[in-house]
């Protein structure tokens, strides 16, 4: 009796140690399939970690052995749009959807800003530019003569976009500027491939400025824009330095009043980066806004009628002055820069400065210094801002 007691004792602990290995065996399954699962999803859903941009802050960039991964982030989004580059050889397996795949070199493109455009034509590949939006505002020559020969087509006029036209270039790629909706209805129905380009919404100049960066990956012409960006960023430093703690910091305000608002540039904005390393002390500094903020003209009275220099862009076709600004709106006259004619200006129809400043910084910071502290650049000749002549027949 006792014998069989143990040998049930022994059977059931045999049974136990069975069951027990082959759970550990499943767990195993489990786990390692897992793990394997783990991996797989790791190499589909590439994290950065090593982002190459060094200024721009709406756009990531890291190098994988395959292909370069790019996050674009924009405010208006809980998560940035993934994009992975990589040469049509060398297509890649991407079972998580968690990025879209762009094949390079980019060839054909349809860009709908022109901070898009212009810095192909400054590189020389204007030949890849199929579509633009808005030709009436081009200022670049060569642009207007790809217009006018039937080379680059206008696709987006008013607004509204000419759907048929679009998807008859049939482009690799469709740049888009993008706004609180993302990307438009009109874009979207195309099937083409998009590409939000937030450039705009960088603070930074020199973040600005690095997006031609994106546009070398893309078209395959990385060594020219390295290159050119290198340069860009080498000049904004050494003009910046020049600005030292010793210096007087004039003040400055900007624009103008519209609908009886007047959007200034936040203290955070890109202008107010402009100024500030342009050795100026902006009036509104001490606002944490990126974008614009809208104030009534009575709080600009009360804060920035003293202000030693004012910004103000305009696009004109005639020589603008003191006299027509002052015909715009009465209260101009009472500021102490439109009284001592130290209003610096920039003629936005004349100067190309919507197509070119974004990727030539330094040019807008030399402008500021050379205004600001005319000692520390005596032979910078003005490119896109300069001091308004009281003279009403000179621009």
């Amino acid at each position: 009796m006792q014998f069989s007691y143990w040998n049930a004792r022994i059977f059931n602990n045999m049974e136990s140690l069975k069951y027990f290995g082959l759970k550990i065996l499943i767990l195993a399954f489990i786990w390692g399939f897992l793990d394997a699962c783990d991996s797989k999803s790791t190499e589909n859903e590439l994290v950065i970690t090593d982002n190459l941009m060094r200024h721009a802050q709406m756009v990531k960039a890291q190098q994988f052995e395959d292909g370069l991964l790019l996050e674009i982030d924009s405010p208006w989004s809980d998560k940035p749009e993934r994009y992975f580059l990589q040469s049509n050889d060398n297509e890649r397996d991407n079972n998580s959807e968690s990025y879209q795949e762009i094949n390079l070199p980019v060839r054909k493109i349809v860009a709908l800003s022109s901070t898009q455009w212009a810095p192909l034509l400054e590189i020389g590949k204007f030949d890849l530019v199929l579509g633009i939006s808005e030709a009436t505002f081009v200022n670049d020559s060569l642009m207007k003569l790809l217009l006018k020969t039937g080379k680059v087509s206008e696709v987006l006029k008013n607004g509204q976009l000419d759907f048929e036209k679009t998807v008859s270039l049939r482009p690799d790629i469709v740049l888009y500027s993008p706004d609180p909706t993302g990307a438009s209805e009109q874009l979207e129905r195309t099937g083409l491939q998009l590409l939000p380009w937030p450039d705009y919404l960088e603070n930074s100049p020199l973040g600005r400025a690095e997006w031609i960066r994106v546009l070398g990956w893309l078209t395959g012409q990385e060594e020219i824009t390295e290159k050119l960006f290198e340069d860009t960023e080498k000049e904004y430093f050494k003009l910046k330095a020049l600005i030292h703690d010793s210096l007087t910091r004039p003040t400055i305000m900007a624009d103008k009043a519209f609908n009886d608002q007047w959007y200034v540039p936040g203290g955070r904005s890109y202008m107010a980066t402009i100024f500030k390393d342009a050795g100026a002390t902006y009036i509104w500094s001490d606002n944490q806004v990126t974008g614009s903020v809208p104030l009534d003209i009575e709080t600009i009275i009360s804060k920035a009628a003293e202000a030693d220099f004012w910004r103000i862009a305009h696009a004109s076709d005639s020589p603008y002055s003191y006299e027509k600004l002052k015909q715009e709106n009465e209260i101009y006259a009472a500021f102490k820069a439109f009284q001592e004619n130290k209003i610096i200006f920039c003629n936005t129809s004349k100067t190309a400065y919507f197509e070119t400043s974004q990727f030539r910084p330094h040019l807008v910071l030399a402008d500021f210094i050379a205004i600001l502290h005319p000692d520390l650049l005596p032979d910078h000749k003005p490119v896109y801002h300069h001091l308004l002549n009281p003279n009403p027949d000179v621009q």
